[in-house]
C-alpha cells in the first residue's frame, strides 16, 4: 500500500510565497450417546468416539450440508492380524445411498484422515473420516473388512448415526474473528449482540486488551512517521487514529469466510472495507489553507509546517465524510488469518513476523492504510 501523503497540492502552496510576513449435557447423555454409538462382533468393536463438522479447503457448505469428521474405533478382538483401510468403511443415507469417506488435509498437515492400519490381538486405534451430509439426518455407518474369508460369519458392522447430535464450531470462531475485530482493531468493548450468542462458551486466547493497545500505538507512531516539516503531538495523532477507529466502527464492513476449519485449526478470509487515508480528500484541505492564508508567509519552511499542522487538525472530519473501500492488493477473499485451539481457547495469529504477512497487511487496512 502507498505510504500516506500528508500533503497534496504542493503548487498551491508555492502561492503564500514572497508576499506578507504572518503566524501559524451431563454424563447420563453422554453415556448413551456413548453406547449407542458403539457396535461389535465377535471379531471387531467398532465405536464413534466423537465428531464435528470442518470445512476442507475448497469445500462448500451451507446451513443444510456440511463435512463431517468421525472420530472412529476399531479394535481388533480376534487373535490374528487385522487390516484396517478407509476403503472399508461407507455411510448410507435414509435413501441407501452410499457416501465415500473423502480425502482431506489442513494446510499445516496435522489433520489425518484413516488411511490403512495393522492391529494384532486387543489393539485398537481411532483416527478420522470425513464424509460430506446433511446436518439433520439419519446414516449408517457400514464398516466391511476385506479380509474376510467367504465362509466368515462376521462380515461386517453397522452402525446408526443422527448428525444432528455433532458439534459445528465454524459459526463461532467467526464470532471469535469478529469480536476481534471489534475490540482490536475497532478499540471498542461494544462486542454485538449476536457475536455474544454465536460465540456461546468458546473464548479467544488472545491478551485483546493488550493488543489493542499495541494497535493504536503503532497506528500513532505510523501515522507521526507520515510528517516531515511538523512535529505532531501524541494527542493529535490519538485524535486522528480515534477517528479512524470510529468511522470503520461505524460504516465500515467486515465479510468472513472460512478457507478451511478443522478441530484444532482454521484459517478464515477476512475482508475489509474501511476508510483508507489515500482516499481522503486532502487537496480540499490544502486549498482551504491557501485560501485562507493568502499573502501570509515568506517561507517555504513555515509554509509546509503550518500546512501539516492545518491537515492534521482538519483530518477527523474529512475521514468521517470519507466512503469506505478495500486495499487494492488484497485478494478477492480477502486476508487469511489463521487460529488455533489451545487449551479449549482459540488463539488468532497476530505474530508480527514476516510469515504472517497476510495478517500484517490486515492491520494496516484496518488503520486507514498506515504503514509501518
Amino acid at each position: 500500500m502507498n505510504k500516506f501523503r500528508v500533503l497534496s497540492g504542493l503548487v498551491l502552496l508555492s502561492s503564500l510565497l514572497f508576499t506578507v510576513t504572518g503566524c501559524s449435557g451431563g454424563n447420563e447423555t453422554k453415556k448413551a450417546e456413548k453406547k449407542e454409538n458403539t457396535a461389535q462382533t465377535s471379531k471387531v468393536d467398532l465405536s464413534v468416539e466423537g465428531g464435528s463438522f470442518i470445512i476442507p479447503d475448497g469445500g462448500k457448505v451451507d446451513d443444510e450440508t456440511g463435512f463431517l469428521a468421525l472420530e472412529i474405533k476399531v479394535k481388533n478382538k480376534s487373535k490374528d492380524k487385522l487390516d484396517v483401510s478407509s476403503n472399508d468403511f461407507a455411510l448410507y443415507d435414509e435413501d441407501g445411498k452410499k457416501v465415500s469417506s473423502e480425502h482431506v488435509y489442513d494446510s499445516n498437515d496435522n489433520f489425518k484422515v484413516m488411511s490403512s492400519e495393522s492391529l494384532s490381538e486387543d489393539k485398537s486405534f481411532t483416527e478420522p473420516l470425513v464424509f460430506e451430509v446433511k446436518k439433520d439426518a439419519e446414516y449408517e455407518l457400514h464398516y466391511k473388512p476385506t479380509y474376510y474369508s467367504d465362509d466368515e460369519k462376521d462380515e461386517g458392522v453397522e452402525l446408526k448415526l443422527n448428525t444432528k447430535k455433532y458439534t459445528d464450531e465454524t459459526k463461532a470462531v467467526q464470532a471469535l474473528m469478529s469480536q476481534y475485530v471489534t475490540k482490536v482493531f475497532y478499540g471498542s468493548d461494544e462486542v454485538k449482540d449476536e457475536d455474544k450468542k454465536a460465540a456461546g462458551k468458546l473464548e479467544l486466547a488472545n491478551d485483546v486488551d493488550q493488543e489493542s493497545k499495541t494497535f493504536k500505538e503503532e497506528a500513532i507512531n505510523a501515522l507521526k512517521d507520515s510528517f516531515s516539516n511538523y512535529e505532531p503531538s501524541t494527542a493529535e495523532l490519538e485524535k486522528v487514529i480515534t477517528q479512524i477507529q470510529n468511522t470503520n466502527a461505524e460504516k465500515g464492513k467486515v465479510t468472513y469466510t472460512f478457507k478451511e476449519f478443522f478441530p484444532e485449526s482454521a484459517v478464515i478470509y477476512v475482508r475489509p472495507e474501511m476508510v483508507l487515508l489515500d482516499d481522503v480528500d486532502t487537496k480540499a484541505i490544502t486549498e482551504k489553507f491557501v485560501e485562507e492564508n493568502k499573502g501570509k508567509y515568506t517561507d517555504y519552511t513555515s509554509v509546509r509546517r503550518d500546512a501539516e499542522k492545518y491537515l492534521l487538525q482538519e483530518l477527523p472530519a474529512k475521514i468521517n465524510e470519507t466512503p469506505v473501500n478495500t486495499d487494492e492488493n488484497m485478494n478477492g477473499e480477502g486476508y487469511q488469518v489463521k487460529l488455533e485451539k489451545k487449551d479449549g481457547k482459540w488463539e488468532i495469529n497476530s505474530a508480527n513476523e514476516s510469515r504472517n504477512y497476510y495478517f500484517k497487511s490486515m492491520k494496516e487496512t484496518f488503520r486507514g492504510g498506515l504503514n509501518d
